[in-house]
C-alpha cells in the first residue's frame, strides 16, 4: 500500500511561509504522511524572480506603492481577478507538472498566490486537481484578500479573528477552522536564559530586547535599535536577516548587537526578555511558543499594520504607539511577563494538524469525480441561494416592522447588557473610567467625539474601558448610503485615535435590511441596542441591550446616572453582563 502524500506550496516572499510549511510537514510526518514542499515562485522562474524582487523593492524602498496595492486588493474586486489571470498564465503549467509528478493525496497552500491558483483550477474543473482535497493555512492574524478562495476545501486560521475575516471578507465557502499557529516544536523546549547569553556574549544584567524584522530586515529597525540602545538598562539585539546593509549600520553601535541571517533564532530568543516585531510574522509565533512577550512597534504599511491590529485585539501582542510606551513596555514585560505570556500561549491548539487529517479521511471515504464536484457545487449554490433568500426576507420583515433598536438578545436570562455614551469631559474622568471598566459597561464613542478629544478616548481605552464604534456622530436621512459612511468613517476615526480597529458597531441611527447589507462589507459586529435617555423612566427587561445616552450630561451627572442605573438593576434582581461578551455570542453579525 502506497504512503499518503502531501504537496505543500510555499513561497519565498519572506521566511514565514517556508517556516509554516516546515512545521506542518513535521506534524504530518509523525503520522506517516510523506510531505514534499515546493516554492510556488519556481513554477515560473523568471516571473517568480520578478515578483520576489518587485515585492521586496516595494516594501523596502516604496512602501507607499505597497500600501496602494494592498488598498486596491481590498477595495477593487477586479484586482483579484486580474491577479488570478496572471497566476494562471505564468504558473499553472509548472504547478500541474508538480502535481502529476508527486501524485499527492492532499495539496496545502502556504501563500496567497498558491491558494488563488489552486482554487481557480478547482473552479475550472482542471482534471489534475478536481479529485484532490485542497487546504490552505492563513499564516497571519489578519486575512489578506488573496488568501481566501471559495473553491478551497479547508481554510486553517491562526485565530478566531482571522477566521471571522475569512468568513466575511473574502467569501470563503469551504470549511474554516481555527487551528492556531504552526511553529517548530523546538521553540516549545526551554533553554536556560543565562546560558544562552553566555553563548552569544550578551550582557547578563540588562533587559534584552530581540528586534525581529523578517528575513528581509525591513521597517524602522535602525530607529528602534537606537532608541533602546540609548538606555543603560536595555540591550537591543536586532535580527537583520538578509539585509547586510542594515547589519553593518547597526554593528557600529557597541550598546547593542546586530545579527545577520542565522539558524540560531531559538538561542537568541532564549537569551532575550522581550521580542519586538513590526509585521506579525513567523518570529512572533515562535516567540509566543518560546514564552517571550511580543511587543509591536512601527508596523510596516499595508498588511503588516492590519496584522498587528488583529493580534493586539486578541491579546497576542502589545502594540506600542510611541517611543515612551515602547520603553515602558520593554521594562514592564521584561520584569513581569507572566500575564502577556499566558495570553499568547492561549493562541495555540493542542493538535493543529487534526483538520488536515480529517480532510484526508473524508476524501478517502467519499471519492470525488468530476461529475461529483459539479453536483456538489450546484447543490451547495442552490441551498445557499435558498437560505439567503429566506434570511433576507426574515430580516427585512423583522427590522422593517419592529426597528433595529428594539431587537433583544436571543438568550433569555437575568442579565442586562449596558452601554453608555459620554461627553468627552465625562470620558476623561478616571472615576467614570474605573466604574464602567470594572462593571463591564461598554462605552459608545463616535468619530466626532474621538477626534474632538483623542487623549480622553486613548486614556479611557488604556484604563480598560471597552470602546464601541458609534459611527460618525452625525445624522442623515439617506439610509441607502448612511451605513457605508457612518460605520466605516466612525471606525476609521477611532482607528486614527487608538491605533487599532474597533470591530463592534452600535448604530446611533435606525438601520434597515439594505443598511445591514452595506454594513456587511465592513465585517463588523452589529450590536442592536435600545437607546434611552436618563430623563425617561424605562426599566430594562431581562436580556435587554441598552445604551444610556449621556453625551450631554455633566461629568457629575453622568456618574450619578450610571450608579443609579446599576443600583436599580440590582433592586430588580438583574445583573450586568460584560458588554464585550456580545461580540462573541449575543450580537447580530452583519
Amino acid at each position: 500500500m502506497s504512503r499518503t502524500k502531501a504537496l505543500l506550496l510555499s513561497a519565498r516572499m519572506g521566511g514565514g511561509h517556508n517556516g509554516a510549511a516546515s512545521a506542518i510537514s513535521e506534524k504530518l510526518a509523525s503520522y506517516g504522511i510523506e510531505c514534499e514542499t515546493r516554492d510556488f515562485l519556481d513554477a515560473a522562474p523568471r516571473m517568480g524572480r520578478l515578483l520576489e524582487r518587485g515585492f521586496k523593492l516595494e516594501v523596502e524602498r516604496a512602501p507607499w506603492a505597497y500600501q496602494l496595492e494592498f488598498w486596491l486588493w481590498n477595495r477593487f474586486a477586479p484586482m483579484a481577478s486580474f491577479t488570478r489571470r496572471v497566476l494562471q498564465t505564468f504558473f499553472q503549467r509548472g504547478v500541474v507538472r508538480w502535481i502529476e509528478e508527486s501524485d499527492p493525496d492532499i495539496i496545502i497552500a502556504l501563500h496567497p498566490f498558491s491558494a488563488q491558483l489552486l482554487g481557480q483550477m478547482r473552479r475550472q474543473r482542471n482534471p489534475v486537481i478536481s479529485h484532490r482535497p485542497i487546504a490552505t493555512f492563513l499564516t497571519d492574524y489578519s486575512v489578506h484578500p488573496l488568501w481566501v478562495h471559495p473553491d478551497v476545501d479547508l481554510h486553517l486560521c491562526v485565530s478566531e479573528t482571522a477566521a471571522e475575516q475569512a468568513r466575511t471578507r473574502a467569501g470563503a465557502s469551504g470549511e474554516i477552522v481555527v487551528a492556531g499557529p504552526f511553529v517548530d516544536a523546538a521553540f516549545l523546549q526551554p533553554i536556560d536564559r543565562q546560558a544562552a547569553r553566555e553563548a552569544l556574549n550578551i550582557p547578563r544584567d540588562k533587559t534584552v530586547a530581540l528586534i525581529a524584522s523578517g528575513s528581509w530586515g525591513v521597517g524602522d529597525i535602525a530607529d528602534t535599535f537606537a532608541l533602546l540602545a540609548d538606555h543603560d538598562d536595555l540591550f537591543p539585539v536586532a535580527l537583520c536577516g538578509l539585509n547586510a546593509d542594515l547589519q553593518s549600520r547597526l554593528a557600529v553601535n557597541p550598546r547593542g548587537l546586530a545579527v545577520g541571517w542565522t539558524d540560531e533564532v531559538r538561542l537568541y530568543m532564549a537569551a532575550c526578555d522581550v521580542v519586538i516585531q513590526n509585521a506579525g510574522g513567523l518570529t512572533s509565533l515562535e516567540a509566543m511558543a518560546a514564552q517571550r512577550p511580543v511587543l509591536s512597534y512601527r508596523p510596516i504599511v499595508g498588511h503588516g499594520r492590519e496584522n498587528i491590529a488583529a493580534m493586539a485585539s486578541v491579546g497576542a501582542t502589545v502594540w506600542c504607539h510611541s517611543p515612551q510606551e515602547l520603553i515602558a513596555q520593554v521594562r514592564q514585560q521584561g520584569t513581569a511577563p507572566q500575564a502577556q505570556v499566558q495570553r499568547q500561549l492561549a493562541q495555540f491548539q493542542m493538535t493543529p494538524q487534526q483538520p488536515i487529517l480529517e480532510l484526508l479521511h473524508e476524501a478517502r471515504l467519499v471519492p470525488t469525480t468530476r461529475h461529483g464536484v459539479i453536483a456538489r457545487r450546484l447543490t451547495r449554490s442552490t441551498a445557499m441561494l435558498a437560505i439567503s433568500f429566506v434570511i433576507a426576507n426574515l430580516i427585512s420583515g423583522v427590522i422593517g416592522y419592529h426597528g433595529l433598536n428594539l431587537t433583544k438578545t436571543a438568550q433569555k436570562s437575568n442579565y442586562v447588557y449596558l452601554s453608555v455614551r459620554l461627553s468627552p469631559q465625562a470620558l476623561a474622568n478616571t472615576a467614570i473610567d474605573r466604574l464602567v471598566a470594572d462593571a463591564g459597561i461598554g462605552v459608545v464613542v463616535t468619530g466626532r467625539e474621538a477626534l474632538a478629544d483623542p487623549s480622553a478616548v486613548r486614556n479611557a481605552y488604556r484604563n480598560g474601558v471597552g470602546v464601541i464604534n458609534g459611527g460618525t456622530g452625525t445624522s442623515s436621512d439617506f439610509n441607502f448610503i448612511l451605513p457605508e459612511n457612518d460605520l466605516s468613517t466612525g471606525r476609521a476615526d477611532l482607528a486614527k485615535v487608538l491605533g487599532r480597529q474597533i470591530n463592534s458597531y452600535l448604530p446611533q441611527n435606525t438601520m434597515n435590511a439594505v443598511d445591514l447589507a452595506w454594513a456587511s462589507l465592513h465585517h463588523q459586529t452589529i450590536i442592536p441596542a435600545r437607546i434611552i435617555s436618563h430623563h425617561f423612566d424605562v426599566r430594562p427587561v431581562p436580556g435587554a441591550i441598552v445604551e444610556l445616552n449621556l453625551s450631554r450630561t455633566s461629568t457629575h451627572g453622568a456618574l450619578q446616572v450610571i450608579q443609579s442605573e446599576m443600583a436599580r438593576l440590582t433592586a430588580d434582581h438583574l445583573a450586568l453582563a460584560p458588554f464585550a461578551t456580545l461580540h462573541a455570542s449575543q450580537s447580530v453579525r452583519a
